[in-house]
């Protein structure tokens, strides 16, 4: 999981018995809990059904959730909406209430506040004018949040905008959205060195046969570091007698013996 705040939440190892652990991972495959306190980079798209209000539009903005359950987006947009015959560019702004898992259905409420300037020739005349025009809507809205790792989240939606336009211009309007860059990033794993079997028996073997670098000095006063805390208590018991290491080194897989060269083709 790449975001922070769940690493720390579960990054202790397993334990217990193995209902215990079936059920920290089943908890973990549904828990979404460390998104609270957490903002993101938010981008989205929406279109309407066009047989009543043809209608499409994209934003960008940013969501933020102040508890588990509770997210709001506030977001810049622009909408060219058929039924006003007009371009809008705005403000849209939504608050979402969710289960706090990482697929949540959510229901939420939101407005919209646009403008658009545009220049007017009278054909008459050839005078020219400038027209703005508001557009305003308040929506309900009904989808689905669905966290696809700790960071980054994709969001479907319906709501129904009631305009400052004409009745019969309010139509339904189907988002997709994208989340990302959410929260603190955790740590990333390092890739460690890939080895052939051959290969890390003979490094074990060229660790084992090193002299040590340091050799440690007791100092008087303190106590023998090079001594061990039970050497009285290994003293009462034999020690094992365990086979020598294999000093011949490993051979290579094109070097044992019945190696056979793989076909070429």
């Amino acid at each position: 999981m790449d975001h922070a705040d769940y690493q720390k939440k579960y990054e202790q190892p397993y334990a217990g018995s193995h209902v215990e652990k079936w059920g920290r991972m089943a908890k973990q495959m549904l828990d979404a809990r460390h998104v609270s306190d957490d903002s993101g980079c938010y981008v989205g798209g929406a279109g309407s059904n066009f047989r009543d209000n043809a209608a499409v539009g994209a934003e960008v903005g940013v969501t933020n959730y102040s508890t588990p359950w509770l997210s709001s987006k506030m977001a810049l947009a622009g909408q060219l909406n058929s039924g006003a015959s007009n371009g809008f560019v705005g403000l849209n702004t939504a608050v979402h209430v969710s289960t706090p898992t990482r697929v949540a259905p959510f229901v939420g409420a939101g407005l919209f506040g646009g403008v658009d300037v545009s220049t007017v020739i009278d054909s008459l005349n050839d005078e020219e004018s400038t027209s703005t025009q508001f557009l305003g809507a308040a929506y309900p809205e009904a989808g689905v949040h669905v966290w696809l790792n700790g960071r980054t989240r994709l969001s479907a939606s319906a709501s129904y905008w009631v305009t400052t336009s004409a009745h019969d211009h309010d139509f339904w309007y189907y988002g997709l959205g994208l989340t990302f860059g959410f929260g603190p990033e955790g740590r990333t794993s390092q890739s460690g060195e890939l080895l052939r079997e051959d290969e890390f028996v003979n490094r074990l073997l060229d660790e084992r046969a090193r002299p040590a670098d340091v050799v440690q000095t007791p100092i008087p006063g303190l106590p023998d570091v090079g001594v061990p805390a039970t050497a009285e208590l290994d003293a009462a018991f034999p020690p094992l007698n365990l086979p020598p290491p294999p000093g011949r080194r490993a051979l290579s897989p094109e070097d044992s013996p019945g190696y056979v060269d793989p076909p070429t083709e």
